[in-house]
């Protein structure tokens, strides 16, 4: 099962479900009966509601709550006479339907006897898509992500929005992106409601603001208006809020007023990470008076008045404030603090104890690894997701939240997000499994996640370490995808790349070669046939990246590639394209395409 539960005892016999037979509900579970009805008739059972007994209710939902502890927890109890269902509360009871619904699919509803105790180990359990980097899913996409995270128990769910949400009197910043509107996140917060999951409004307020602030418009809130140089040397355009400018905050207020009413949520993430241009611009002498810290902070908690003002509960990203270490415990106490980190060995021990000594709430927030990547780094994600829960929990993390960010033009497709997204229920709801078996969670994940007995995930698993055929490893990305989405960064790192790392890519080129042709020649499922196609797409776009790392190693620069090897590329990376193009269409919404092929395509234009 997955999550896999807490507690399982093994009794002797079993139930073989009946193709007829009545389900015992109160007037207050009603809808969850009505969830396991349609369930059985999947599976051609016909069975009806009840509210009474009699010797014909075979399965009986009781929501008692002086017999559960926990709010979520549930006693799933399997004999051969029937199933019984016990929950503290209606939350606990969708849970235990679920467990019961993969019980039924993993033995076709003739089910072991057994006595199942359950409840999480992290209250809060969330995942974040980017819908940011050019790709919006359609709400079909987005609604079936949702029964997803419903199926393997995730209680929230973000999506995480520069200039994606289609604000009445700022159509300059989003006309070209179909962003999603009020009614449908009115919509999208109702679908989610009735799985129990928390649609949390997640919209950046400081960083991360370059679509907005590259318009005349909005240069006048800018840190930066002209621009600023990275961290790491490049130009980049307006990036971030200033703190110096008195109408940022009516700015955000405008937007908070329009956009929190379409959400029930209580909790409203504000983002606030990666303020690289602070101190560069406008707040420059107000950084040099009173450091960069106390800038940032006070910013924040001005932000945060303004979130209270609607009765919502500020989340806000910890990067920038926990280098300010003795700055964390002027945070208010009512805050949630979103402390995260992406590669494997990311510091949340310490990371954690700094916010939890400080007395302030916390979520630990790992990523999928799927970005930057195009087929995923499947080691990294897990051994981030497990290092990340594993702390969280040790320092009493209030929750977690899984992320999927889609830089540079969001080209992986969805599901190369499923490994991560299943093994972080599992060990968030149960921590005992975070030394799961790889192989029996990848089972899982067919089971549970594409509903197949096809090994989907094994061959996705296996794309997401190819990564590692070369020694080189770089922050948050794989080398093959940087050689060919960012091709202008790799001459700094070709001297690390030796002959036994190309001879290594051969091989990998040809093992991707072999999943696409496994993939392609298997018969599967009319509703899996998109997944087998995005799967393809991405690994053609792997081995399209392992090319052009051969290139710029053995040529040095992409014009010196000789034109019989070049063109045969650039007839492969065309016929991808156009591939990437239809799948696009089939589950996202057309506005940020253009604009992610435009990223992915640099390497051909610099032959023009």
């Amino acid at each position: 099962m997955l999550p896999k539960p807490k507690k399982i005892i093994n009794l002797e016999k079993e139930f073989n479900i009946p193709f007829r037979g009545k389900i015992l509900v109160s007037g207050e579970n009603l809808k969850i009966g009505q969830l396991l009805r349609n369930e059985l008739e999947k599976s051609k059972r016909c069975f009806s509601l009840t509210g009474y007994g009699g010797e014909d209710v075979l399965v009986r939902l009781i929501v008692e709550p002086n017999c559960i502890q926990n709010s979520q927890g549930y006693r799933l109890k399997v004999t051969e006479k029937g199933i019984t269902v016990v929950s503290k509360t209606i939350q606990g009871m969708f849970y235990g339907i679920q467990t019961l619904k993969q019980l039924m699919i993993e033995h076709n509803c003739k089910i072991p006897a057994m006595i199942i105790e359950d409840e999480p180990d992290f209250e809060n359990r969330g995942f974040m898509l980017d819908i940011s980097r050019n790709r919006i899913p359609s709400m079909n996409t987005l609604k079936k992500l949702i029964d997803t995270l419903s199926e393997l128990k995730y209680n929230q769910l973000q999506l995480y929005m520069e200039h994606t949400f289609a604000y009445e009197k700022h159509e300059t910043v989003w006309k070209t992106y179909t962003p999603l509107t009020a009614d449908e996140i009115l919509d999208l917060d109702s679908y989610c409601k009735e799985r129990f999951i928390e649609l949390v409004p997640n919209q950046n307020s400081f960083g991360h603001l370059g679509k907005w602030l590259k318009h005349e418009k909005y240069k006048y809130l800018a840190e930066c208006p002209d621009g600023f140089e990275t961290p790491w040397g490049e130009k980049y355009g307006p990036f971030s809020l200033s703190p110096a400018v008195p109408e940022t905050l009516k700015f955000l207020d405008e937007l908070y007023e329009e956009l929190l009413p379409n959400f029930t949520s209580t909790k409203f993430n504000i983002g606030g990470d990666e303020t690289y241009d602070l101190g560069l611009g406008r707040s420059k002498q107000m950084c040099n008076e009173l450091g960069k810290g106390k800038v940032y902070l006070d910013f924040l908690l001005k932000v945060y008045k303004t979130v209270k003002k609607y009765g919502k509960t500020m989340m806000f990203w910890g990067d920038i404030i926990k280098n300010h270490a003795e700055l964390v415990a002027h945070l208010p106490d009512d805050i949630i603090a979103m402390v995260w980190g992406y590669e494997l060995d990311h510091p949340y021990d310490s990371e954690c104890e700094l916010f939890s000594s400080k007395g302030i709430t916390f979520y630990v927030c790992p990523g999928t690894s799927t970005w930057d990547s195009f087929v995923g780094r499947s080691e990294n994600a897990l051994m981030n997701i497990e290092n990340a829960l594993v702390n969280g929990k040790k320092h009493a993390a209030t929750g977690f939240l899984l992320t999927d960010w889609g830089d540079n033009g969001h080209p992986q497709h969805l599901p190369f997000s499923m490994i991560p997204l299943g093994y972080a229920a599992t060990v968030g709801w149960n921590l005992s499994s975070a030394n799961l078996c790889v192989d029996d969670l990848l089972k899982e994940i067919d089971l549970h996640v594409f509903k197949t007995n096809l090994s989907i995930a094994e061959q996705i698993y296996q794309l997401g370490l190819l990564y590692k055929s070369v020694n080189l490893r770089i922050h948050n990305m794989s080398p093959y995808f940087m050689a060919l989405v960012l091709p202008h960064k790799m001459p700094e790192y070709l001297t690390r790349i030796d002959d036994n790392d190309l001879a290594n890519t051969y091989l990998a080129m040809n093992r991707a070669r072999e999943v696409i042709a496994e993939l392609a020649n298997t018969e599967t499922p009319t509703d899996l046939n998109d997944v087998m196609a995005q799967i393809i797409n991405n690994a053609e776009m792997l081995i399209l990246g392992m090319q052009a790392l051969i290139f710029l190693k053995e040529y040095g620069e992409i014009m010196k590639v000789t034109s019989d090897k070049w063109n045969s590329f650039e007839h492969d990376f065309e016929k991808t394209l156009e591939n990437y193009k239809v799948i696009w269409l089939s589950s996202n919404r057309p506005g940020g395409l253009e604009e992610s092929i435009e990223k992915l395509t640099k390497i051909l234009r610099m032959r023009k």
